[in-house]
This record gives structure tokens, C-alpha cells and sequence, in this order.
């Protein structure tokens, strides 16, 4: 078999932190053997910095979706928009979408996070695509809303605990690990990184955000994605070719329909 590679399945190539020194980016990829990365757009002018990215760099895709809490964004020109774009071929999945409960405590805007992420489902049903979901300190609500709305996608940054993992696994979802798997007191992502089945998992960076061990406190990166990889090998006691396997595969399933 060939030589095998790692990938990035969410990466915020968009924001100026990584945008300003692209090709820097792509170099250490290329250096830590990252071959695919999912760069995920949340305003339409990103989607367009996302769009020439793609064209520079064959191994970009690209998601775009609106975030629970930017309420801003939520009007209805937006909304076409969104539906416009979702059919566009160079768009694999529709978010990160979701429900943000820790910087949001006030119930109207929760109810109204809920309304928004149910409308992005639909339109991504519609385009027949995959959706990723954000999801933070609104695991029941998350799951519950989910059960109704009977699509299929990824649960980006997963944190949540072993039992809800087997839920989202039930209801079609792949479960994505990022840098905070790596942290020394991160229970729960640990125990979920031994447990999940392979063919239900993806790794990410989340980048500029959540860098991993052992380049924690500096600013995230695409390349940086191998170290979370590797992490979680060493705690299933895998070598990194079966990982890598698992991902990619997984990967393609799920956007390269």
C-alpha cells in the first residue's frame, strides 16, 4: 500500500491569523504529511477568501454555515444567500452550525438558536449534504433537536461524555477530535478516543484555535493536526497508518459523495 497521510476535517483557513501567511500553512502541511483540509466559512466574505484559497491549493474544501451566535448574520437576504450556495459543487457541508449555551444564557436567543439551526438543516437536506454541527453545553438539547430533524454529518470538537457519543453515534453521526484531546486534564475527549469506533471517527484542528500538545499556547494550525492524530493512537495502542486509513475513508464517505 501507498504512503498514507493525515487530514484536517475543520480548519478556519478564512481568518486573517491563518489567511495573512497562507502559504507558510500549506508548507508545514506539506511537512507533517496533512494532504486534505476542510476549511469551514462563517460569513460570505470568508466563503470568498475560502473559494481562491481552493483554487491555489487542490487539497482545500470547503464548508459554509452561520454560527449560533452571530444572531447578526441571521436575516433573510442571508438566508438565500445561503441557500444559493449550497448548492454550489465546490461546497462539500453546510456549517459549523449549532447550539452555543455557554455564551449564550438568555432563553428567547437560545429558542431562537434552535429555530436557526433547524432552518440550516433544511437547507442542507435539500442540497443533500453533510452538517457540522457546534455543539457547547447543550448536549440534551443538541440530541433531542437531531432525533426530529433526521439527518447525518459531524460532531465538530466533540466534548461531550462517553454515553452521549454512543447517542450521536446512533442517530448517524461522526464524531471529530481536536487539540483538546491531547490536554493532560481533558478526561472525557480521552475516553471517547478509546472507545469510538473507528469508522465513526475524524480528527481536526479547529484552527487558529485549540492547539494540541505540545505546541499548546501558540496559534493553531492545519499542520498541527498530525499531533492529535498521533495522541490518539498512543491511547488506542494503534499504529498511525490504521488511523489514517479510518479518517480518510471516513472522510470520503462522508464528503466526497
Amino acid at each position: 500500500m501507498g504512503e498514507q497521510y493525515w487530514l484536517d476535517s475543520h480548519a478556519h483557513l478564512s481568518d486573517d491569523k491563518l489567511y495573512d501567511r497562507l502559504d507558510d500553512v500549506i508548507k508545514l502541511c506539506n511537512e507533517n504529511k496533512v494532504n486534505k483540509i476542510l476549511t469551514i466559512c462563517l460569513t460570505f466574505e470568508e466563503l470568498e477568501r475560502a473559494f481562491l484559497i481552493k483554487e491555489k491549493y487542490a487539497q482545500i474544501d470547503i464548508a459554509m454555515g452561520l454560527f449560533p451566535t452571530d444572531y447578526h448574520l441571521f436575516t433573510e437576504e442571508n438566508w438565500q444567500k445561503l441557500k444559493e450556495i449550497s448548492m454550489d459543487e465546490r461546497i462539500v457541508a453546510i456549517g459549523e452550525m449549532g447550539l452555543d449555551y455557554y455564551w449564550e444564557k438568555d432563553e428567547e436567543k437560545r429558542a431562537l438558536q434552535r429555530a436557526n439551526l433547524i432552518r440550516q438543516i433544511e437547507i442542507a437536506k435539500e442540497a443533500n449534504k453533510p452538517i457540522l454541527i457546534h455543539s457547547r453545553d447543550a448536549a440534551k438539547d443538541t440530541i433531542d433537536l437531531l432525533k426530529k430533524v433526521n439527518h447525518y454529518g459531524v460532531m465538530h470538537c466533540y466534548s461531550y461524555s462517553q454515553e452521549m457519543a454512543k447517542e450521536f453515534i446512533k442517530l448517524g453521526y461522526t464524531l471529530s477530535l481536536a487539540g483538546p484531546v491531547t490536554f493532560k486534564n481533558a478526561k472525557e475527549p480521552k475516553e471517547v478516543a478509546k472507545l469510538v469506533p473507528l469508522d465513526k471517527l475524524l480528527i481536526e484542528t479547529d484552527s487558529p484555535y485549540l492547539t494540541p500538545e505540545p505546541h499548546r499556547g501558540c496559534e493553531n494550525e492545519p499542520g498541527y493536526v498530525k499531533y492529535v492524530g498521533e495522541y490518539i493512537c498512543e491511547l488506542r495502542g494503534i499504529q498511525d497508518r490504521e488511523l489514517q486509513e479510518a479518517i480518510n475513508d471516513n472522510y470520503d464517505k462522508l464528503f466526497k459523495k
